[in-house]
């Protein structure tokens, strides 16, 4: 029999996973070796949240599922904003933490948590493993990460269990996992034959929910037929390319969105793989709304007509017959009229030495290839970046959105870079690059090819924008920030500054030429900002 490392390892071989990222403590030391003997990389973090970062981004790369690995204690607990963020963002993700001796329980607290208490909020499954049931634990948490919903689940392990042969244990004690779409009754196409010819102003809104599945050709091609405006949300960006003719926005980033517009007018919602954990502005329309996903319309339950839980793609392509021609002046004529409005805007005068976020974001999509992938932290920048960068294919596109953790736009760049071996560019801002500095040497150990654009304002910008909105000063929302020159320098960086159009373009293609990582100081003034107030 194998022992309860092994067989671990094993599952986790079989079901793709090809790193772990962490950081172990000594009692994760047999589970390490086996990693090592099973021929599973390790990449070593500085913080434990980083470590399931990464794995959120592994996962959906690759299709698999993420692993993270963090010591018990004050790993576990640092491990925990990761962890939420992979539960509020719907990743498969398997946290592997260490536990403490099983033969000092009650005698010895040190370090001591109760584990299955602390994660079983934001997981699928938590169990402590026992080489007895084991195989059934491990098992179930690997099966529950993708079923229905993605989402996170956490095994504890401590080394006297790990290096203990592999006990026999019923397979019908296992947990059960969610019903199968197949055994729903499922709405007749008749019914929702009946909406789609009802309606003239159909609209499309997509979510986070397209992954796995990925039905993208088949979301394109029943958007053509039916005549419908496509809006995403930030994690699903590029699943309709933003050149495309019926391409109209993005929502899920502040309250007044431009393209809630656009599903004011409409008759009919068609809801994609929509998750509304990606909203800031609780949903709140009562017009007719076809719901296909992969998992239920829960969690909050929002009004529908019809509800098919679901392959999305098979079920595009069996309603493409059945879809009837919007009205003419909707469709690409309105959002046509649509984009016309919105570039009308005037944008404001940046002070002298800065530069604004459009400047730059402008500059990063007119010098690189649609396939770049890039990875935004939290702020005012995601906000921007999430609204204005014009995606063009999916899966290139990466944010903690239905947590918005600070600190996750850095270790996901080390991810992307790692499993899709493509230029990847981390748009963060200083204070989230704060929070995971240490991850910056993995950038010159592992030779990434990533550009790091700190939006340098020396401020947590969204909140100063909050308090000058009530008409208070600044207050306990600006600091003083390091030399990045001197930060780039000592993680072996190449360094670059920005503060014009020309510097932009300039430090883009040097980074693209290079093929190694660039950390670029962006001098922004944050006027540029859609939630900056431009007087007072």
């Amino acid at each position: 029999m194998p022992t309860v490392a092994q067989y671990l390892v094993n599952k986790l071989l079989a079901a793709g996973v090809k790193r772990v990222y962490g950081l172990p403590g000594g009692e994760n030391v047999t589970i390490l070796e086996a990693l090592r003997q099973g021929g599973i990389e390790f990449l070593l973090v500085k913080n434990e949240s980083s470590a399931c970062y990464m794995a959120a981004t592994e996962a959906r790369l690759s299709g698999s599922i993420g692993v993270a690995l963090a010591t018990l204690g004050p790993g576990a607990a640092n491990a925990c904003a990761g962890l939420a963020h992979a539960y509020l963002d719907r990743a498969p993700i398997l946290l592997i933490t260490a536990a403490s001796d099983p033969a000092r329980r009650g005698r010895h607290t040190h370090q001591v948590l109760d584990l299955n208490a602390v994660f079983a909020p934001i997981s699928k499954y938590t169990a402590e493993l026992r080489a007895g049931s084991a195989a059934m634990r491990i098992d179930s948490a690997l099966a529950l990460a993708k079923a229905a919903r993605p989402g996170p689940v956490h095994l504890a392990l401590h080394n006297a269990i790990a290096g203990q042969e592999l006990g026999r244990f019923p397979a019908s004690a296992g947990v059960k996992l969610p019903a199968s779409a197949a055994s729903k009754e499922l709405p007749k196409l008749e019914e929702m034959r009946q909406l789609l010819a009802a309606a003239r102003k159909p609209i499309i809104q997509v979510g986070l929910g397209l992954e796995p599945e990925r039905p993208y050709a088949e979301l394109r091609a029943f958007a053509e037929a039916l005549g419908a405006p496509v809006i995403d949300t930030p994690k699903s960006k590029g699943a309709l390319p933003q050149r495309h003719p019926l391409f109209a926005g993005t929502i899920g980033l502040t309250r007044a969105d431009p393209a809630y517009a656009l599903l004011d007018e409409a008759d009919l919602i068609l809801a994609l793989g929509f998750d509304v954990v990606e909203l800031v502005k609780p949903w709140g329309y009562q017009k007719p709304l076809l719901w296909i996903a992969n998992w239920a319309n829960q969690d909050p339950r929002i009004e529908c007509t019809i509800e098919r839980v679901g392959g999305i793609g098979a079920l595009l392509k069996q309603l493409m017959p059945l879809a009837a021609p919007a009205d003419d002046a909707w469709g690409e004529a309105r959002v046509k009229q649509f984009r016309a409005g919105r570039s009308v805007e005037l944008l404001p005068k940046p002070e002298p030495g800065r530069i604004l976020p459009s400047t730059f974001l402008r500059s990063l999509r007119a010098n690189s290839a649609d396939d770049l992938l890039v990875t935004t932290d939290v702020g005012s920048h995601k906000i921007f970046a999430a609204l204005e960068w014009a995606a063009q294919l999916p899966n290139r596109y990466f944010v903690s959105n239905g947590l918005s953790a600070m600190g996750f736009g850095l270790s996901s760049a080390i991810a992307a870079a790692l499993v899709s071996k493509r230029h990847v560019a981390c748009i963060t801002g200083d204070a989230g690059l704060a929070m995971v500095m240490g991850e910056l040497g993995l950038l010159a150990e592992r030779e990434l090819p990533l550009l790091l654009a700190v939006m340098n304002d020396s401020a947590l910008d969204l909140i100063r924008s909050a308090q000058r909105r009530q008409g208070a000063p600044a207050f306990g929302t600006e600091f003083l920030n390091p030399d990045y020159e001197h930060i780039a320098a000592a993680f072996a960086l190449d360094y670059r500054r920005a503060d014009s159009r020309a510097s932009c373009d300039s430090a883009i293609r040097h980074w693209r030429r290079s093929g190694k990582a660039l950390l670029l100081d962006v001098r922004i003034d944050p006027i540029g900002y859609p939630t900056t107030p431009r007087s007072g």
